[in-house]
């Protein structure tokens, strides 16, 4: 009888060791999916933002501005952007009124000037509702820093145009714009630039200013 309650009593330790172990594990593994799904998120979102850019300018090569692009949430040009494919198709809320990125925020498009205001010959990509890691992340992405890849711009949480000539990038504690060759800010933007001004939640705005 005494042997018999030394094993029950063994069993009921090493299974409490078990279940410790199991909760251990379950929480590292709930953790690591979440940074995975995090990571596959600001990936989705530039592969998202590549893709639009090369749609873009392909559909507008042949002209010399972008003039009729513009995409707004609720998108006003729907049928301009949807029969171009202009954007992946599951960009598309349900509804169809609307581009959403992989943070569940609107995504904005619409033609800007590069030279002087209202020449409409660059455009924007606005991404709103995006988490702090992903504001960081997506700011500081090398979206192209040479005069080549058409990057005039990153604006991070600020509706301000930016300088359409001579841009040197500014930044305060509320907001930063980065620019190529950017005296002041240059891209990639700086990580502790991109700390700064990356606010705590999931209401940041990143947008990028192409030609």
């Amino acid at each position: 009888m005494v042997n018999s309650n030394n094993e029950a009593g063994r069993s009921m330790i090493e299974m409490l060791g078990v279940l410790a172990i199991i909760g251990v594990l379950s929480v590292g593994g709930i953790a690591g999916y979440s940074k995975a799904m995090m990571q596959y998120k600001i990936n989705k979102t530039a592969d998202q933002v590549t893709q639009i850019v090369g749609n873009v300018r392909t559909l507008f090569g042949s002209q010399r501005n972008y003039n009729g692009l513009s995409c707004f949430s609720p998108c006003s040009s729907a049928a301009l952007v949807k029969k171009s494919h202009l954007v992946p198709d599951e960009m598309w809320n349900a509804a169809g009124t609307s581009l959403e990125n992989p943070f569940g925020g609107t995504v904005d498009i619409w033609a800007v000037g590069k030279k002087a205001a209202g020449d409409n010959k660059a455009f924007s990509i606005a991404l709103l509702g995006l988490p702090e890691e992903a504001c960081m992340a997506l700011s500081t992405y090398d979206w192209g820093s040479g005069s080549s890849s058409g990057l005039i711009s990153i604006v991070t949480n600020s509706d301000e145009e930016d300088p359409v000539v001579g841009c040197a990038g500014a930044q305060n504690a509320n907001r930063a714009i980065a620019c190529p060759n950017g005296a002041t800010v240059s891209v990639p933007m700086p990580v502790n630039v991109a700390a700064t001004v990356c606010k705590t939640g999931d209401n940041n705005l990143v947008t990028l200013k192409f030609y």
